[in-house]
């Protein structure tokens, strides 16, 4: 969705402005106007604007000075003067003051709006590039929804309901059944919002949490050395995904209600209201209702969320889409069609999956390692509890033997190491990736050193 841009017109001739608003208006836009730069200053400081149209002598101050109080309030915004006074020189301090562009008076409607077009494309390109540079910091990789049971069939019904309105959605699920894809088909199928931001509440230290999601002013505290802003701020106009909801604290949930209620934030260190239009999806693998009886989850919060509820049955209680999905990972990490013999299939379909598809794609990925000839082997590898513990069967035939073993292990190391290195250290995120516990990859980290 294209966000409708909010446009702020600052010039002291009262028939100029009156007659841009109307026009802009009439184009789609919502317009603010003032006729000083006090005014002009206070006005965007209640409400940020998108752009503002800036005279260059204003009754109170040049429009210069303006120009940079509100580059240091929102420096996104982009400032477009209109000028009686054209010259290089003035041209020269504009841009350095940080403007956009400017224009002659008189100058055309058409040239006005070709002008504005080209500002509102650049907001938008920069905050799609904000976006994939958070995206990138924490890593992000591509997922489908795959399979075609019963089950699936219902959840992509779901998707297509979620996805025909603005309600905010609430996924619930065990871990690793895929509450995130079934989060990105939703946006996906929108046409009304581009931007998908994904944060995960659990990988966020709980002294950062409130910077995180509501940004900070310079100087606020140790290590503010710049503006920054938040999750809501970098996902307006979007979707924002907020994995595992039911680990952020009880004190900052009341912070995250006021949000969803006023459709606004103030950064940390900052009186400054900031309106944002963001549809919420939250995932979580709680039972929101019995952390509510707990005291540790806030009740009118869990209504705010849960507009629209979904819930995403685990891999055991449609084993039909194993080989499918098994199949998409095979060609996902080995980038061949590679053929996974009919026995091991058999044997994944009665394999329980506690850890869901999430453990199914460990599995073809650690097989996809060990691949040799034409055919991949991943039953082989379904090993309890993620890593360790004794083949699915376990049956003498069924059992690996010591080389295997040890080629096992030397598989786990690496893909352990790989994870941890790809994850930047992050101990918290490599566990998630992997599927396994915090304490179970502390654990084998240690047993590596030894």
């Amino acid at each position: 969705m294209k966000k409708v841009s909010d446009i702020l017109i600052i010039d002291d001739d009262e028939l100029l402005t009156d007659s841009l608003s109307d026009f802009l208006i009439a184009k789609g836009f919502r317009v603010k106007a003032a006729h000083n730069g006090k005014e002009g200053i206070d006005i965007f400081e209640r409400q940020q604007s998108t752009l503002v149209l800036l005279d260059q002598e204003l009754p109170d101050m040049r429009g210069i000075e303006v120009c940079r109080r509100i580059l240091d309030i929102n420096p996104n915004t982009k400032i477009l003067f209109i000028t009686a006074y054209a010259t290089i020189e003035y041209a020269v301090d504009a841009m350095q003051a940080g403007a956009f562009n400017y224009l002659s008076k008189p100058f055309e409607l058409d040239e006005l709006l070709i002008t504005i077009d080209m500002a509102v494309k650049n907001v938008h390109m920069e905050g799609r590039l904000r976006v994939q540079d958070y995206e990138k910091k924490r890593g992000k990789e591509e997922k489908k929804l795959v399979g075609s049971s019963e089950v699936m069939k219902r959840i992509r019904e779901q998707i297509a309901l979620a996805a025909g309105s603005d309600a905010n959605v609430l996924i619930t699920g065990e871990t690793g059944v895929g509450k995130n894809v079934v989060a990105e088909a939703i946006h996906d199928l929108q046409d009304r919002r581009e931007t998908f931001l994904a944060i995960n509440c659990s990988a966020i230290p709980e002294n950062l949490m409130e910077a995180e999601y509501f940004g900070h002013e310079k100087g606020v505290f140790t290590g503010a050395d710049a503006r920054r802003e938040g999750i809501f701020e970098l996902a307006d106009g979007g979707t924002l995904l907020l994995d595992e909801i039911g680990e952020i604290p009880i004190h900052l949930q009341s912070k995250l209600l006021t949000v969803l209620e006023d459709k606004s934030i103030r950064r940390i260190g900052s009186g400054r209201i900031i309106p944002v239009n963001v549809r919420i999806i939250a995932t979580t693998n709680r039972d929101l209702e019995k952390a509510i009886q707990d005291k540790s989850f806030r009740q009118d919060l869990y209504y705010r969320l849960a507009v629209f509820n979904m819930h995403i049955p685990p891999l055991r209680e449609h084993p039909k889409d194993i080989p499918e999905i098994a199949d998409y990972f095979v060609k996902k990490f080995l980038r061949r069609p590679i053929k996974v013999p009919e026995s091991h299939i058999e044997r994944m379909i009665k394999y329980p999956w506690p850890g869901n598809v999430r453990e199914l794609r460990n599995v073809i990925e650690r097989a996809s390692l060990l691949f040799q000839g034409d055919e991949i082997r991943p039953a082989d590898l379904l090993l309890q509890n993620g890593f360790g513990g004794p083949p699915l069967g376990k049956t003498g035939q069924e059992v690996l033997n010591i080389k295997d073993i040890v080629i096992l292990k030397e598989v786990e190391r690496r893909h352990i190491l790989t994870s941890l290195e790809g994850c930047g250290g992050n101990k918290s995120l490599t566990a998630r990736k992997l599927g396994i516990s915090l304490s179970t990859l502390k654990r084998k980290l240690r047993e590596m050193q030894r």
